[in-house]
């Protein structure tokens, strides 16, 4: 099911009824409270809060390039920079024994690994994965994108009214990038706030800064990376929880006549 279109007015709220706004939805930030750790060759997991879909890792500072991966029923594999900052990472497969990793270089692509562990993870709810930020979808509360959500949708209350405004939104506010997509590097990893500033960027971006916007107003917003058809072209997308389902939504290809059934998923972020 694709989202329709919405009313476009901007809103003419004053600063006070903006600030007002953003207390109107409780915006979901990750915490590294210390409650339950694991640690060892200068790696930290800190597993507190899973029941909310996340982990938080840092490690040492190397001059080793470093990897997390976590396994449950499919592995993820992302990078993990070095130093005492915590990086973000979802739990998003659902219940279960995850493993995770922290691998380091050996040479190439040949990594080893430094520490590891097996936790049991017992979600909240199914979709509570996607309503906090994580590596692929960053924001805190000094994001710019998350103002602007809020100045867009202020009055208001319904989901599906929410998620169609900010759809319409990313879609008439994005240019496509071409020249960024030919030459992005591997590990790339977008920029929200640079995506509003701009307006341009790749599919990635399109995806991630509606992921942003949507999650900060408290609807699951699930980004999604596999292929669409029949181009066979590797792409991002979103998947929005409106009404007890999974809705599916692209900002990037919207009004090319392409269909649910079009795409097949391979990663969820």
């Amino acid at each position: 099911m694709a989202p329709q279109d919405a009313a476009e007015t901007e809103s003419n709220a004053t600063p006070a009824e903006k600030s007002a706004a953003l207390e109107t939805t409780p915006l979901l930030l990750p915490e590294a409270s210390g409650i339950i750790i694991y640690q060892d060759a200068g790696v930290i997991i800190d597993a507190s809060h899973t029941d909310q879909g996340y982990v938080m890792i840092r490690c040492e500072a190397t001059d080793k390039r470093l990897k997390v991966s976590i396994a449950q029923n499919q592995t993820y594999y992302y990078d993990l920079p070095d130093g005492d900052t915590y990086s973000v990472f979802p739990l998003q497969m659902g219940d279960g024994t995850y493993t995770i990793r922290v691998m380091e270089q050996v040479e190439d692509s040949l990594y080893g690994v430094r520490y590891g562990v097996e936790i049991d993870v017992s979600l909240a709810s199914e979709t509570i994965p996607f309503l906090y930020p994580n590596q692929y979808v960053w924001y805190d509360e000094n994001t710019e994108a998350i103002q602007k959500a809020r100045e867009l949708t202020q009055g208001l209350t319904n989901d599906t009214d929410i998620a169609k405004k900010l759809y319409r939104f990313v879609v008439k506010n994005m240019t496509y990038d071409t020249a960024k997509a030919n030459t992005v590097e591997t590990g790339y990893l977008p920029d929200a706030d640079e995506s509003l500033e701009t307006g341009k960027g790749i599919c990635f971006d399109y995806a991630a800064l509606l992921a942003v916007m949507l999650r900060s107003e408290g609807i699951p917003t699930r980004m999604m990376i596999g292929t669409v058809t029949p181009e066979n072209l590797y792409h991002s997308w979103n998947s929005v929880y409106l009404d007890g389902e999974w809705v599916w939504m692209d900002p990037t290809l919207d009004g090319t006549g392409h269909k649910e059934k079009d795409y097949i998923t391979e990663r969820i972020y």
